[in-house]
């Protein structure tokens, strides 16, 4: 069995040090991460989180800074770190509200990130259904590149980070604008799951693959099992959202829930599929 994390996230050193300057700069950053108490992790962590969960590979994406410099250094040190270590696959953080974004982009691509994430575009100011995000899925589309979305729950509790990503109604309709663009739904797409029970609503998401990333500290035991009846076995992905949890207590945790061949395919069979079909231009 391949066992893939496919929500973690890592940062540079330096941007995990100077937790404080970034927080005083960046308010999204400052709500998730300013206190001293939220674990910041590096490759390093990941990978020893990993191996103490016995996991094959795990998808090491970005966080959506407002600012170029920002993203260019975290975004420097995921594509360096996943160079240097191939069981990290790659994700760049990207802001497409920026001037000239396009070209980090590409830079991105070329140099081997599988897609961009995590994204949160209400938190940095451009409208996914505007220009920027139709640029966006364009770009991934021609890439065979994969986007990870935040996509949080419009009811319930309020924690850090909850808001500011996408909506499950803007992402069912961002999907029907970009068939062609490989999606990821992270947090079990924010309840968009629901609706796969309509007809027109499970063919729009056909390129939408839904993650579990958070959900032990959102949802009822029962609720993945729901997601893989609604949108099939082959359309789930085991996320830890390392370093907020473990991979390990959540990985055992899903096993327990789910039945052998799903989760052979839920905890790392389909993303290993989603992130090795990727095409080069």
């Amino acid at each position: 069995m391949t066992l893939i994390d496919a929500h973690t996230h890592i940062f540079a050193p330096a941007q995990r040090e100077g937790r404080e300057r970034l927080a005083a700069r960046d308010a999204t950053f400052a709500e998730m991460y300013g206190s001293p108490e939220a674990k910041i992790a590096d490759a390093g962590g990941l990978l020893r989180a990993m191996d103490e969960a016995g996991m094959d590979r795990a998808v090491a994406a970005g966080f959506a800074f407002r600012a170029e410099a920002d993203i260019r250094e975290q975004g420097e040190y995921i594509v360096a770190a996943a160079a240097e270590e191939p069981r990290l696959i790659p994700l760049a953080p990207v802001n497409p509200a920026l001037p000239g974004w396009e070209a980090w982009a590409g830079e991105a691509l070329a140099r081997g990130v599988r897609g961009f994430g995590e994204l949160r575009p209400q938190d940095q100011g451009w409208d996914p259904l505007g220009a920027a995000g139709d640029r966006l899925c364009a770009l991934a589309a021609e890439a065979g590149a994969v986007l990870l979305w935040h996509v949080s729950e419009p009811v319930g509790h309020a924690y850090p980070g909850k808001a500011g990503g996408i909506t499950p109604v803007e992402l069912c309709l961002l999907a029907a604008k970009h068939p062609g663009t490989k999606m990821i739904a992270a947090h079990l797409g924010g309840g968009l799951s629901f609706y796969l029970q309509m007809p027109e609503v499970r063919a729009t998401l056909q390129n939408v693959w839904f993650d579990t990333a958070a959900s032990e500290l959102l949802y009822d035991d029962d609720s993945v099992s729901r997601l893989v009846d609604l949108a099939g076995p082959g359309r789930v992905l085991f996320g830890s959202d390392y370093p907020l949890q473990s991979p390990r207590r959540q990985l055992q945790r899903l096993q327990a829930l789910l039945p052998g061949k799903v989760a052979f395919a839920v905890c790392g069979g389909n993303a290993d599929t989603l992130f090795s079909d990727r095409h080069h231009s």
